[in-house]
């Protein structure tokens, strides 16, 4: 079942893990290097064998996308990714609002909303 990795650059597989808070491993997956890790965590969440009440799914930059983000929200859940390069990121505001209502993400969020909208930050 091995084969060439491309992230790793060398042959193997890829064991998807899901871990409870207290670091016990409640379910594993032997995958293939190139299969989908948003699809791995979607089955280990809904086939974990256990009785936990899965509330919020953290993840690495692989395992998210606007699908997961989407089946997670369908499914009850929160997807929680940790994005590489946050701060090379440029967000897009999810309402036109006040442009301080989120202080702490200011640096990535982009000085004027849209076209569409008239709102631009005041200090530039």
């Amino acid at each position: 079942m091995t084969e060439w990795h491309i992230r790793y650059g060398g042959r193997g597989v890829m064991i998807y893990w899901h871990v409870e808070k207290k670091a016990a491993c409640i379910s594993s997956q032997l995958k293939r290097c190139s299969s989908s890790e948003v699809a791995a965590m979607i089955e280990g969440v809904l086939r974990h064998c256990t009785t936990l009440e899965i509330e919020q799914q953290y993840v690495d930059s692989h395992g998210q996308s606007e699908v997961a983000f989407a089946f997670c929200y369908l499914l009850g859940f929160d997807l929680l990714p940790r994005l590489k390069a946050l701060a090379a990121q440029q967000l897009a505001r999810p309402h036109p609002g006040p442009l301080d209502t989120y202080p702490h993400l200011q640096p990535i969020l982009p000085h004027q909303l849209g076209a569409d909208s008239a709102a631009v930050r005041r200090d530039d």
